[in-house]
């Protein structure tokens, strides 16, 4: 039998040839320590605060994508299409939506739980889709009447309860589906953000929640929005086409596709500065008329399903 050698025996244990689970144990001490380094760095104050700021940020973030989805788009296409107020409905939207999604956004970072994460931005959806609804139909002539007397007595806003309500319904849904997916995604996204040395890092979260809800937006300002935008960008490329071919012989064809039979009647003041808002609708916004200043002359002009019908001299308020 070979004998060993103190010394032998020593450097054997030390050098784990024979206790192989020896460095095994060291690794996994070390793990823990490291799991326990993390823990107590999320407890700190300083980083709880950075949290609930992540938070905060992703909300803000999240209510902005969605009013530049559903009314920011809308306000651009109405500025080219010399409207007015094309901005009105963006800004309200968005100080509103960025407002709630700020605390929301917050308070989910102080909560820290998927469950209420998901049922709170639940809360954030139904105020979104009422903004949908209420902003365009309500807030909008409202505020223009308050900024424009003049221009705000001539518009008939009329709210149809049952055609509106059921435009609600279908906005709550779409809302629903991707904002729920945001406040779900929030925690798990922006924790490791905060804690991210690079810039994209950080900035991850707050692109995925971006296009998340710009496709949201995208969706509700097609079914609320376009209804009364597409008329106005039809009256006012009708106006330009006849202005830029005034005093010229225009094909029948071409004449007839751009309806320029409907500013028969007023085509004395079509060359002058104007400005478009829609003025009224019927209950399924299949007959929106829009109201055109020339100059000081006001003149209505009547679209049926997007296509100009006719335009008449309107007496301004008194």
């Amino acid at each position: 039998m070979q004998k060993i050698g103190y010394n032998s025996l020593h450097t054997r244990i030390t050098s784990c040839e024979w206790f192989p689970a020896k460095e095994t144990l060291y690794l996994l001490n070390l793990n823990s320590m490291k799991n326990f380094v993390y823990e107590d760095l999320r407890q700190r104050s300083d980083v709880i605060r950075l949290k609930w700021r992540f938070g905060m940020l992703y909300g803000i973030i999240v209510g902005l994508s969605f009013a530049t989805s559903t009314w920011g788009i809308d306000g651009y296409l109405l500025s080219q299409a010399n409207a007015a107020y094309p901005w009105l409905k963006f800004i309200i939207g968005a100080i509103i939506c960025m407002i709630a999604g700020g605390l929301t956004g917050w308070l989910v970072a102080r909560l820290e739980s998927g469950i209420l994460a998901a049922l709170i931005y639940l809360g954030v959806a139904f105020l979104f889709s009422w903004l949908t609804i209420s902003l365009p139909f309500r807030i909008f002539p409202k505020v223009v009447g308050w900024l424009d007397p003049e221009t705000g007595n001539l518009l008939n806003y009329i709210f149809y309860e049952e055609n509106f309500n059921s435009r609600f319904v279908v906005a709550m849904i779409w809302v629903s589906i991707f904002i729920t997916l945001v406040g779900i995604l929030q925690i798990p996204l922006t924790e490791p953000a905060a804690f991210s040395t690079t810039f994209f890092g950080k900035i991850a979260p707050l692109l995925v929640c971006s296009v998340i809800m710009f496709i949201s937006g995208t969706i509700v300002d097609n079914f609320n929005n376009e209804p009364l935008r597409l008329p106005v960008l039809e009256v006012n490329d009708t106006i330009q086409f006849a202005v830029d071919h005034q005093d010229e012989q225009v094909d029948r064809t071409r004449a007839r596709a751009m309806h320029m039979s409907s500013l028969r009647t007023v085509k004395d003041v079509i060359s002058q500065p104007r400005r478009l808002i829609v003025r009224s609708y019927d209950q399924w916004l299949g007959q929106i008329n829009v109201l055109v200043r020339f100059g000081n002359t006001w003149v209505d002009c009547s679209v049926v399903y997007n296509q100009p019908s006719f335009c008449q001299y309107v007496d301004p308020p008194s």
